[in-house]
């Protein structure tokens, strides 16, 4: 379904119709002709007004109008020619005013003059169609240059062509914008000047290399390259042309190339920082690392425990360039009081970045005129100040001086020094840290020397001790045993009774130096085991006669019980020696009348021999310390308990020696139990 429009509407859409070809109609027909008309009337008025002077050369005028006519085109050349030909023949020739009776040379005139219009208007009309084909190409041409400049305006890379002789014949609008920003001296317009004349810096670079390249080997070359006077990387591409020119079309890579340097130099660096810990070395190999793409110069400074700054490392591609800097570096030492630089990034640990260094800069920062005049030869460009940080503050600082190559730094290359200072940071923090555990470590191993020395030399005394203290008490007890047999006369009730206690004192005694020679062998492991695979019950049988005396003593009642069948694999008598331990602490700590129970089982892998009291328990406090050395729980005069705190120790000891063990669950007021477990057979 349509819409009507207003009729306001169509009256404007056929306007809109009706008026171009109104504007055609008057151009190119009334126009033309009316001026043909013209120009033939004041063609015949100018002869009419001239004839007394020109005689019968009445076409003088009249070629002028038809010429002029035939311009605007065949039709009003034509009309013009025929306006002209009766108007001659009316006014001028005789008889005048009359077409009749004219003379055949006035026929032949008017003829002549007609082949001669006809040529007029035959040339004109080639002139107006070449004319016109000129000016369709021109516009075509004009409308290709348009489409074409458009094309290459599209493209956001930065594009130039140049002829033969190297001389600008095209400049887009990005290449346009980056010329105005260069530091050259160049006129307003680029175009026809010789590029060499504008940039004779880049003739020797890897720029001017590859264009010269590119145009004498008329084939196309791509490369990348940086550019120091802006501190961007490009990549170039040139396609040689037809005529003997060469386009040239670049883009910048600075954001990639820095993001793999960067990445490069993160790498490398955090692997020469790792490599050792030896932190002077691998900083001086950092300063080497980023010479020369990063820097000219690479200093590296750190702070002592006093403060004082001093120089760990300068790098130059020059050898004898770095022997001159450090002999400048003694000379010149840095002054801590300078408001910037590297005394303000020591003190702050806020990296500085200087991408333009003039000598009135130098001049300001350095009062000594032999030290500037020094620094003036060094032909600073820029220069970056990191700091070396670690979690425990400053460490010293990172310093980068771009020189001959003329880099110029800016905020990535800034970023980059930053994160190589903390990483410098971290290893010569991890290197400090190792070290001093290195020192602990070694301390610590001294230490255990020295103990252990100290050890041997007890363990070497004790045992010498008791092997002379056994010598006399053997001869005690013989000299006892001799007398007693009465060997030297007769010995009365009173004298044996004495010399009972004797032996029996003789006895705790040696006991006493027993256990202390049984705990230096354990603990220099010089006691021999014969593992056997044995009953059970038969270890326990053969400690039982030894104590019962002692139970019998105190009135304790005993209880003893043992799985049948069950086998131990163990050395006999030292299971029986550590069961007797057992046995005669808990005959000490418990009092009369109470209870003291034995027994043995088979548990999973291994065999459990349990001794139960009801004695005086031991705190929980201290249940650890009961197998050490030397420790009894009531130590003092009038506590009545023998020995110095060697039977468990010893017992624990041959135990774990024997792949058992020995514990203990008490509660103080309520007894104890110790638990044996050997391996089960």
């Amino acid at each position: 379904m349509s819409v009507p429009l207003p009729p306001s509407n169509k009256v404007q859409a056929s306007d809109a119709r009706v008026a171009p070809r109104i504007e055609v109609l008057v151009t190119h027909w009334l126009l033309p002709y009316a001026a043909a008309i013209g120009a033939s009337g004041i063609a015949l008025a100018l002869t009419g007004v001239a004839t007394r002077y020109i005689g019968q050369r009445v076409f003088t005028f009249i070629y002028v109008a038809v010429a002029v006519s035939a311009v605007l085109g065949f039709g009003p050349g034509i009309l013009a020619t025929l306006l002209c030909v009766v108007g001659v023949n009316w006014f001028f020739l005789n008889p005048t005013h009359s077409f009749a009776n004219a003379s055949m040379s006035n026929f032949l005139a008017l003829g002549v003059f007609l082949l001669v219009a006809l040529f007029i208007n035959g040339l004109a009309s080639r002139l107006r169609r070449a004319h016109r084909a000129v000016k369709v190409q021109a516009e075509h041409l004009a409308r290709t240059e348009a489409f074409s400049g458009a094309i290459l305006e599209s493209f956001g890379e930065p594009m130039v062509v140049h002829d033969a002789d190297w001389r600008f014949q095209y400049i887009n609008e990005s290449a346009t914008k980056i010329f105005k920003t260069s530091k050259h001296s160049l006129p307003g317009s680029l175009l026809g000047k010789n590029l060499w004349e504008l940039y004779p810096d880049i003739v020797t670079h890897l720029f001017g290399v590859n264009l010269q390249r590119a145009m004498s080997e008329r084939v196309p070359v791509s490369f990348e390259a940086y550019y120091p006077e802006r501190g961007e990387w490009t990549e170039v591409r040139c396609f040689p042309l037809p005529s003997g020119g060469l386009v040239t079309v670049w883009k910048s890579i600075t954001e990639r190339r820095h993001a793999e340097q960067a990445q490069r130099y993160l790498s490398e660096a955090s692997a020469i920082l790792g490599q050792s810990l030896d932190y002077e070395d691998t900083l001086g190999s950092l300063a080497r690392l980023v010479i020369p793409d990063l820097a000219d110069w690479c200093r590296v400074d750190m702070l002592d425990g006093n403060g004082d700054v001093r120089l760990l490392a300068v790098t130059h591609v020059d050898p004898d360039k770095v022997s001159w800097a450090r002999s400048i570096a003694d000379r010149f030492p840095p002054d801590m009081g300078a408001p910037a630089g590297l005394p303000n990034v020591l003190r702050t640990g806020v990296a500085e970045m200087y991408p333009e260094i003039t000598e009135e800069m130098l001049a300001e920062g350095v009062p000594d005129p032999e030290y500037l005049a020094l620094l003036k030869k060094v032909k600073f460009r820029g220069v970056i100040i990191a700091p070396i940080v670690s979690v425990h503050g400053i460490l010293g600082a990172l310093t980068l001086v771009s020189a001959e190559s003329q880099r110029r730094y800016n905020d990535r290359d800034l970023a980059l020094a930053v994160e190589l200072g903390r990483r410098a940071g971290m290893a010569v923090e991890n290197a400090r840290v190792h070290g001093g555990e290195k020192s602990a470590r070694a301390a610590a191993v001294q230490a255990q020397q020295v103990a252990e020395e100290a050890n041997a030399a007890k363990s070497q005394f004790l045992a010498f001790m008791s092997h002379e203290l056994r010598t006399p008490l053997n001869a005690i007890a013989g000299y006892v045993d001799l007398i007693l047999a009465g060997v030297h006369g007769p010995v009365t009730n009173a004298q044996r009774e004495a010399l009972d206690r004797v032996k029996r004192s003789q006895r705790a005694l040696l006991g006493l130096i027993n256990n202390v020679l049984n705990f230096v062998r354990l603990d220099a492991g010089h006691v021999d085991l014969t593992i056997l695979e044995v009953p059970a019950v038969d270890i326990l049988r053969d400690v039982e006669p030894m104590v019962v005396p002692q139970l019998e003593a105190k009135g304790i009642e005993y209880d003893f019980a043992c799985d049948n069948g069950v086998r131990v694999r163990a050395d006999p008598e030292k299971a029986q020696q550590i069961l007797l331990n057992l046995l005669s602490n808990a005959i000490k700590f418990t009092n009369a009348k109470g209870s003291i129970t034995v027994s043995c089982r088979a548990n999973e892998d291994m065999v459990d021999f349990e001794v139960r009291d009801t004695g005086s328990g031991i705190a929980s406090h201290k249940q650890a310390a009961i197998f050490e050395p030397f420790v009894q729980l009531d130590r003092t005069l009038r506590s009545g308990h023998e020995g110095i705190g060697l039977g468990l120790a010893i017992s624990r000891e041959l135990a774990v020696q024997m792949k058992g063990t020995l514990t203990v669950e008490s509660e103080f007021g309520r007894g104890s139990t110790f638990v044996l477990s050997l391996p089960l057979a």
